[in-house]
């Protein structure tokens, strides 16, 4: 299982290929999200989130050994204090969260295990066992150690949502909800996914409404966001809103560089809606839409499936005679307001 990346709050270091990872674990997403609300092309987003990735993938594959060597430089050092000095529990803490990121289970343990004799009480100590009970997938020790920590730093985000996510995992939904609310509160600008997390458990436990809610808060706090208009034209289509599902994929389809996907959501939604008549123009529109692509995007193999997909449904409705039917009126979704 995969360390978490986060550090106790006592420790003072940090490598520089640490560093890096941590901080593209945190841009790429950002970047995304940014890109996307504005009209930087496909291309020119892919360019700059390769560029992020890189740098981290070349820390991590082409500085792999340096890395290595880093931890094992720094595990030497704080040896070396503890040689001096057994009982300095900072040190035994910082080398533990070592270990810990490094993957190094047992040492990890044996280091919060002797700081534990030293300082029971200690809130790095506790924040550190959380995180290694999380990498190892014991969520009920994990929650208990989170419990002890935020109880004295109760507004710490990174356990707040760490917390959160073991919670979810245990099925404790609201106490899960709760605690993502106070994580992204604590947050000046939160990832994008703390919010789709939080929305899942909000659509379980207290239906979908609440999580198009707190999606529409997101947008409030990070501007515009279309995997938040996903989700939520996904939860629309849920409580049977074809028509406020349609407004919020307008806000896509006019910012998208590649429309066609979105466009051939909109008929199917139109269909399952009962308004073949208006489906049967958005699913014409999208076979325009791929015909005019570049050939190297037209002859993909996602495009080429799409385009049959649509095309069948297209000569299905033809065979229907849903075209010989007077169009249903949509409804206007550029004034139409979203809840």
């Amino acid at each position: 299982m995969k360390a978490t990346l986060t550090l106790a709050p006592s420790a003072g270091w940090k490598t520089p290929v640490f560093i890096l990872v941590a901080a593209a674990r945190r841009i790429i997403p950002r970047l995304i999200c940014r890109t996307q609300r504005t009209q930087v092309s496909a291309s020119s987003r892919r360019f700059l989130i390769n560029a992020v990735l890189g740098l981290a993938l070349g820390a991590i594959g082409a500085g792999t050994v340096l890395a290595h060597e880093d931890l094992t430089a720094r595990i030497r050092l704080l040896t070396a204090q503890l040689s001096t000095n057994q009982s300095n529990v900072e040190v035994l803490v910082q080398r533990g969260d070592i270990y810990r990121l490094h993957g190094d289970w047992a040492e990890a343990r044996s280091d919060y295990t002797l700081a534990g004799k030293l300082a029971p009480d200690s809130a790095p100590l506790l924040l550190g066992r959380a995180q290694l009970c999380v990498d190892l997938g014991e969520d009920p020790d994990a929650r208990a150690a989170f419990d002890e920590f935020l109880a004295r730093v109760p507004t710490n985000r990174v356990a707040l949502l760490g917390r959160a996510r073991v919670l979810a995992r245990l099925g404790e939904r609201r106490a899960a909800i709760a605690d993502y609310s106070s994580a992204l509160a604590a947050a000046g600008s939160p990832p994008p996914e703390e919010f789709l997390e939080r929305a899942s458990l909000q659509a379980t436990e207290f239906g979908v409404g609440e999580a198009i809610q707190g999606l529409d808060d997101g947008l409030a706090r990070l501007g515009w966001v279309v995997t938040f208009q996903k989700a939520a034209i996904e939860y629309e289509l849920k409580r049977q809103r074809p028509d406020a599902a349609l407004a919020r994929l307008e806000t896509i389809i006019v910012r998208a560089n590649r429309k066609e996907t979105w466009l051939a959501w909109k008929g199917e939604i139109l269909l399952g809606a009962g308004r073949p008549q208006n489906a049967q123009p958005v699913f014409a529109a999208t076979l325009q839409t791929i015909d005019a692509l570049p050939s190297r995007m037209r002859t993909s193999s996602a495009t080429i499936q799409l385009r049959a997909k649509v095309a069948a449904s297209l000569a299905s409705l033809a065979r229907d005679g849903g075209a010989d039917n007077k169009p249903v009126a949509e409804p206007n979704l550029a004034e139409q307001q979203v809840e």
